[in-house]
């Protein structure tokens, strides 16, 4: 009977336990990594950025406030964007694009 009722109380533990640890909402990361490689920024404002590739597909983006500021990137230089996506995309870094992604 004393080990039916410490099973019994082990697993209204676990139960209730799980209900709390359910309860308790997720943290809001920085979502879905993500890269875009060799890409031209075309515009720039405070809240979106659209970049283009060697294939001149437009790509939008709206910024968050991790990004650097629109002079800091030049328009005739491709970049690789190493981004994350979350309510709003944010900067992670950039590099300069490989010499032979540049000629594709």
């Amino acid at each position: 009977m004393k080990k039916i009722l410490i099973i019994a109380a082990v697993f209204l533990g676990i139960v209730l336990l799980t209900n709390l640890a359910n309860r308790v909402p997720a943290d809001n990361g920085s979502g879905i990594s993500f890269s875009l490689k060799a890409q031209k920024v075309v515009a720039c404002s405070p809240k979106e950025i659209v970049l283009v590739d060697p294939h001149q597909k437009a790509t939008r983006l709206d910024k968050d406030d991790t990004w650097p500021d629109c002079s800091a990137f030049q328009p005739d230089t491709p970049e690789d964007f190493y981004l994350s996506r979350g309510a709003k995309t944010k900067f992670e870094r950039r590099e300069s694009t490989a010499w032979w992604r540049k000629a594709m």
